[in-house]
């Protein structure tokens, strides 16, 4: 009952302290386990009767003055209400179903009259109560969390031997029990010096990854000893027969039977959990007196290491090595599986990889020599082992090398030429090929000589070696390298003063001669007069040495005694013969028109004006020839109109003659 002299203002201490340590305080309450969060403090009397924490305002709604406090709690609109006495604690559950949500308080201290000297405040003015509480936490919140990293180093990229770091990280907030993880090295060995005891790792063979078989022994059953016991596992034939035997296994308490047929297999499979323990039977040959067998067990393809807790923040590593075998693959992978639970029994998995990438097991390089054609001043230099220069000729030579440390069996290597060159011993031909094998670290060179047609520069293909290994075909391309080929190389080109010429006209015929090559040449061109012309004056011919870019000129002047002049190519003359030393140049007509006899007499100016000099003794239509070549077509109208004109004048003054008489 609430008492009239307490309704006196009086002052409260309020004192809030939290607990610095995060402890796993779980309980079970109804068959659930329930955990709570750190644990706060407050006093609270009339004047300062309510606090929140969490979304919970705590309320004190009276005293009996005998340890006992009346007390409200809402959250989220709903109210809880209940009594708490000195000592004791109060649940107060606001959970909707599941899962639980709700605040445990504690009442710590209390007024109480009965008490002397009072343990918390002063009879009869102001009752105090000191209580501690602590808010449930949600589910979530104290959830394991499971991470895993799969890493891997090499001393050098030719290093054989892997080492491999797996590291396990529980970076939730509560503990992952019976943690396994699984290391799957893929084809991989395992390293003699790899420490098993230290991180106590077992080699097994995982049922999630393939499984491959290898054999172990053979043995032969005859009905006189039917029976034979390997590795834990009794193997019996039960009956013999023509290539059939019926075949019965125990292990480890387990029995099973089948057929075996003669050339057949049977595997008897024994799973537990992710592990395969199994054996395989081969049937080599079965009779009525006998049954000869051959065993084989899994291989190995997984290290197993257990963990019985990792706790909440904890970290677990493993050291592992690992060598490539021979003959090796281009790529192995190493993965790991990591499985674990939480308190609760809720299952966690959690997987990562890494890749080893191998080198090529071939280098392959194409190198080139430089030459030189025509000009026999030039002397020879050869080296072939270098690849130096050698007149006129170009060696090739292409070098592999074996960059594993296996012998590789069948390899061939094509080459191809580009369009313009030829080799040496076939000019048909226009690829070259060679099948070999080659040891483990070895190199081998191939050498071949090609001449090129013309001087430039040329980017040569690339060469192609092609193998198997594992079963599967690969292919390698070589650089495609650029050579020089020195030489000369002669460009003609004809032009003259005009585009058309009528017969007795004048023509300026021009041919210049350039060297665009990069080597001098000794040449001689002779130039020919067309059919139809009559030469008058310069020269036909040059002959001497034309420097790199340097040019000779061929200058003559003839008369056209055809109105079609055709000019066909010089002949060229040197000592640089057997490759393309000039570009041919084609023939080249001028044409033109002759002159037609005039029905129109020659006017005569009236003009006192002078005649020009290129213009005297020349008729009309010459001059309008010369002078307006765009009237060229409508010459021969002009002369008709003309000639129809004089008729009428003509026969127009015989008409007056008979009219007058």
């Amino acid at each position: 009952m609430r008492l009239i002299f307490f309704i006196l203002s009086v002052m409260i201490v309020l004192l809030c302290t939290l607990d610095s340590a995060i402890a796993d305080d779980c309980e079970t309450v109804n068959e659930e386990k329930i955990c709570w969060d750190s644990r706060s403090s407050a006093t609270l009397g009339w004047t300062y009767s309510q606090i929140t924490s969490d979304g919970y305002l705590i309320e004190v709604r009276d005293f009996d003055w005998l340890g006992s406090i009346s007390m409200r709690v809402s959250k989220n609109g709903i109210v809880k209400e209940g009594v708490l006495t000195e000592g004791e604690s109060y649940l107060f559950d606001f959970s909707n179903n599941s899962p639980f949500e709700g605040i445990k308080i504690f009442a710590d201290q209390v007024s109480n009259i009965n008490s002397f000297p009072p343990n918390i405040g002063t009879f009869p003015k102001t009752p105090l109560a000191k209580i501690s509480f602590k808010p449930s936490i949600p589910e979530e919140k104290k959830k394991p969390v499971l991470e895993l990293e799969v890493s891997s180093e090499r001393k050098s990229d030719t290093d054989l031997k892997i080492t491999a770091f797996i590291n396990t990280h529980n970076s939730g907030e509560s503990d992952l029990i019976d943690m396994h993880v699984r290391i799957f090295f893929d084809g991989l060995e395992v390293m003699n010096e790899f420490d098993f005891e230290k991180y106590s790792m077992n080699e097994v063979t995982s049922k999630d990854h393939e499984i491959k078989w290898e054999d172990v022994s053979s043995y032969k059953l005859t009905p006189e000893k039917p029976g034979i016991i390997k590795n834990g596992y009794f193997i019996k034939i039960l009956n013999f027969s023509n290539k059939t035997a019926m075949i019965n296994i125990s292990y480890n308490g387990s029995m099973k039977s089948d057929e075996l047929v003669e050339g057949g297999s049977i595997d008897f499979g024994f799973t537990k959990e992710n592990e395969y323990t199994g054996i395989r039977i081969l049937g080599i040959h079965i009779s009525h007196y006998g049954a000869e067998l051959v065993l084989q067990y899994p291989k190995k393809n997984c290290l197993k290491k257990r963990y019985p807790i990792i706790l909440a923040g904890s970290s677990e590593s493993i050291i592992s090595g690992f060598q490539i075998p021979l003959p090796s693959r281009k790529t192995y992978t190493i993965s790991a599986i990591a499985s674990a639970k939480d308190r609760e029994g809720n299952n966690y998995t959690k997987s990562a990889s890494t890749t080893i990438s191998l080198k090529n097991t071939f280098n392959i390089n194409k190198i080139t020599s430089d030459s030189i054609l025509g000009s026999s001043q030039y002397t020879k230099s050869s080296r072939v082992g270098d690849i130096t220069s050698i007149r006129n000729i170009t060696y090739v030579t292409i070098s592999v090398d074996n960059m594993a440390n296996y012998p590789v069996h069948d390899v061939k290597l094509t080459d191809t030429i580009l369009p313009g060159f030829n080799f040496e011993d076939d000019e048909n031909r226009t690829s070259i090929s060679w099948n070999f094998d080659i040891n483990a670290r070895d190199h081998k060179e191939f050498t071949y000589a090609i001449m090129a047609k013309r001087q430039g520069v040329y980017n040569l293909p690339k060469a192609e070696l092609t193998w198997n290994e594992f079963h599967e075909g690969f292919s390698l391309e070589s650089n495609g390298p650029r050579i020089n080929v020195y030489g000369p190389y002669i460009v003609m080109e004809r032009s003259f003063n005009k585009s058309n010429i009528n017969i007795g006209e004048t023509l300026l015929a021009s041919l210049s001669i350039t060297n665009v090559g990069d080597m001098p040449a000794n040449i001689m061109v002779n130039d020919s007069v067309p059919q139809n012309t009559t030469f008058l004056s310069g020269t036909l011919s040059f002959s001497g040495f034309l420097r790199p870019s340097e040019s000779a000129r061929i200058v003559y002047a003839i008369t056209a005694n055809d109105n079609v002049i055709e000019f066909n190519a010089p002949e060229m003359i040197s000592n640089d013969q057997g490759f393309e030393w000039y570009e041919p140049l084609s023939s080249k007509k001028i044409s033109g028109y002759s002159p037609v006899p005039s029905a129109i007499p020659t006017i005569i100016p009236t003009v006192n004006a002078k005649m020009p000099e290129k213009l005297q003794g020349k008729g009309i239509v010459q001059m309008v020839d010369e002078g307006f070549p765009w009237l060229e077509g409508a010459i021969s109208i002009i002369t008709l109109l003309s000639g129809i004109f004089l008729l009428m004048i003509l026969n127009r003054k015989k008409y007056f003659r008979t009219y007058e008489k």
